[in-house]
């Protein structure tokens, strides 16, 4: 069955796409514990925030696993594929958390050259060269954020 039908079978309230709230069948529930939702390959997810399992759920309503999935159980093929493909985002995910964490190195090293030059120039008065590495610095920090920005988990 789907995650609504599921839902529905159990009178759950209905908080946001694809999620719902219901009083857990497999304990004593003064408010609603049991979360419902559907996951991104259409199976029942079913969470007990007071920590009764899902065979303790499915057992006092009388459902089997067989009963969270909308169709037949997957195939050993399909399987693999969703192995495979959750790999691939958990690789994606770390090369973008080492390349945030390089941007954020980078940001950081060029604060401190411009609090560096910045200080030199509070400290001699008209001194061209250093100002303009102070404003190229500048530049390469705003840019740096700018990457930063675009990395960010």
């Amino acid at each position: 069955m789907t995650a609504t039908e599921f839902a529905k079978l159990l009178g759950a309230h209905h908080t946001s796409h694809g999620r719902w709230q219901v009083r857990c069948p497999a304990h004593d529930d003064r408010s609603p514990s049991l979360s419902i939702s559907e996951g991104s390959d259409g199976r029942v997810l079913l969470h007990c925030h007071a920590g009764c399992t899902v065979e303790a759920v499915l057992a006092a309503l009388g459902l089997a696993w067989h009963d969270l999935f909308a169709g037949p159980p997957p195939t050993p093929e399909q399987t693999q594929l969703a192995a495979l493909t959750r790999d691939k985002h958990e690789t994606e995910a770390r090369q973008r958390h080492i390349a945030h964490g390089a941007a954020c190195e980078r940001m950081l090293r060029l604060e401190r050259i411009a609090d560096e030059l910045g200080a030199r120039l509070t400290r001699t008065q008209d001194d061209d060269e250093i100002a303009g590495l102070f404003y190229q610095v500048m530049d390469q920090l705003h840019a740096a954020e700018i990457a930063e920005e675009g990395l960010r988990p």
